[in-house]
């Protein structure tokens, strides 16, 4: 949510409390009153309160798609790696594998794995991996993740039916060997290694609940720094430290409380009374209060994640380009910023965000166009009535009813869909009906195609540009807009597999264009900011944003 995933977040975004950086013990690994860890005394009790702002969907890798599912599985599961952070930068480091190589051209990578157990004591084997990534591929499975990894030889082809499970690039060596083949070459694939896609899953226990594993704690097994102790649902999620994890000497919380909280003012009380140890906001009265609380650390940058619209293609209305357009052009981003956010989102005319790098040349951003500024020039009235020519519906716009559809039934949310009803009437002079459901029921609706126009935030899984582009190709079903484009898909295609870095960043570039030009059925409008508030008795939360370590290594001292 940080990762690609759907998710629909309120103006505190719970990313902030997903991952933390390593840290190393100076003296002692063991927990306890006197004992240090990089320089500072830890608290005798360690315990960690954090957030959610929304139930997960789920927690089987496999189906997940939400921010607040994986918040939980980057602390329970254990990754082929992980990315850490020394002086501000992320670092690749082994997790499950603890060295990995290819061969020369790079189509077979080998992961050696490491000493792990499950939370039943049962050894982690590469065949758990090769379950994990098979069960995301396999068609019956129905996986939402399944587009990250069809870089592995014969991915798309038994992703789309076409060939057995059987014959996928990936297989277990021996129970400590992991070996992985690649269609070819990609330049991106080290960095699935730490995406849901590519979790390990016990085959044994995903077979004993079915439909139902992940759905509540005693339905899931772990493997990682901490152990579900328990999920009640819509309340709290609580973990506690996996002793037989192992790197559990650098894991020194006890217990992880991640409370379900959609309210703002809840959220902020919660916070300053120290019932939590971590908020983020977008509210400037609050963003201020915070920022100059003594004892409260401020953590602040660019998410590479959007907030957006968009748009159901199969229905008679949004099948019309123009009128996508004028929705779309409609909306004055710094207004919505300064609006709704306070100022603290950065307009978006473009669906890769701020923060994304290609490489060595930096930036993607910094090297490309933003796809919509040149649009919004344009009249979003007149747009609009020349899509309602091409579909037959007259010239009166008040004759247009769209219902606008949210994945999320608070306070806050209601304000948002209040104001894009306003500036819909007023800027095209639409009506707009306002729908808003659970999380869950948003997803199933949007998934079915039952809605017009949706809201959500996609935050990006993996630092390249394609890690957006790509779940907008025809068979990605990432985000339900059931969009296609032949010459789209070709170019991610070929972007895939294309290791020059300039001629990739020229792919991307193509690709982006003609999601606006020919497809516009996402209506970026902030990018999001993270503005995030810790109790300086915390130590070690990350602040950097594709930080996957988890709560690995954080600690409190002094609270």
């Amino acid at each position: 949510m940080k990762k690609r995933v759907l998710c629909c977040l309120l103006t505190a975004v719970m990313v902030f409390s997903l991952t933390a950086c390593g840290g190393g013990s100076d003296e002692s690994t063991s927990q306890g009153s006197g004992v240090t860890v990089d320089g500072k005394e830890l608290d005798a009790e360690q315990y960690y309160n954090t957030y959610l702002v929304s139930d997960p969907s789920t927690l089987d890798s496999v189906k997940l798609t939400d921010n607040y599912g994986w918040a939980i599985l980057t602390n329970i599961m254990e990754p082929l790696t992980r990315m850490s952070e020394e002086d501000g930068e992320n670092v690749r480091v082994g997790a499950g594998a603890e060295t990995w190589e290819s061969n020369e051209d790079g189509t077979v990578w080998t992961f050696h794995l490491r000493d792990n157990t499950w939370t039943d004591g049962q050894a982690v084997t590469a065949n758990d991996y090769v379950y994990g990534i098979t069960r995301t591929l396999d068609p019956e499975s129905g996986s939402p993740n399944a587009y990250l990894i069809t870089c592995i030889k014969n991915g798309a082809a038994v992703n789309n039916g076409e060939m057995d499970v059987s014959e996928l690039g990936v297989k277990a060596v021996d129970d400590k060997t992991l070996e992985i083949t690649l269609e070819q070459p990609s330049p991106y694939f080290i960095s699935l290694t730490d995406t849901r896609a590519m979790l390990p899953q016990r085959e044994d226990i995903v077979e004993q609940y079915g439909d139902t594993y992940g759905a509540e704690a005693d339905t899931i097994i772990g493997c990682g720094p901490f152990k579900l102790e328990s999920w009640t649902h819509n309340s709290e999620i609580v973990a506690v430290k996996n002793e037989d994890y192992w790197n559990a000497e650098e894991v020194y919380l006890d217990t992880v409380d991640w409370k379900i909280i959609s309210d703002e003012n809840a959220l902020y009380s919660s916070f300053e009374n120290e019932s939590l140890d971590i908020v983020g906001s977008a509210t400037k009265e609050w963003m201020e209060k915070f920022s100059t609380t003594e004892g409260v650390d401020t953590v602040e940058y660019v998410s590479p994640a959007v907030r957006y619209n968009f748009y159901n293609t199969k229905d008679e209305l949004f099948s019309n380009y123009n009128i996508r357009k004028a929705f779309s052009i409609a909306l004055d981003r710094d207004d919505v910023s300064n609006t709704i956010y306070d100022g603290a989102m950065l307009a978006s005319y473009s669906w890769v965000p701020e923060g994304v790098s290609t490489g060595e040349l930096g930036d993607f951003r910094a090297q490309s166009e933003n796809p919509m500024e040149e649009m919004m020039k344009e009249d979003p009235k007149e747009v609009l009535l020349q899509g309602m020519k091409e579909l037959g519906l007259g010239d009166d716009p008040s004759t247009i009813t769209v219902t606008l559809s949210f994945g999320d039934t608070s306070q806050w949310m209601r304000k948002y869909g209040e104001y894009y009803q306003q500036v819909f009437k007023e800027k095209l002079g639409v009506n707009i009906e306002l729908d808003y459901n659970e999380w869950s029921t948003f997803q199933s609706k949007t998934v079915s195609g039952d809605y017009q126009m949706g809201y959500m935030s996609w935050s990006i899984d993996y630092n390249d540009p394609i890690s957006m582009l790509e779940n907008m190709t025809s068979d990605a079903g990432a985000i339900p807009t059931f969009w296609s484009n032949e010459e789209y898909d070709k170019l991610i295609a070929q972007a895939k597999t294309e290791m020059d870095e300039a001629a990739r960043v020229e792919l991307y570039k193509q690709a982006e264009k003609i999601l606006f030009d020919e497809g516009m059925v996402l209506c970026p409008v902030v990018n999001e900011q993270v503005h995030s508030y810790r109790h300086d008795y915390m130590n070690n939360l990350p602040t950097t944003y594709f930080n996957t370590m988890g709560l690995i290594g954080v600690f409190t001292s002094g609270r």
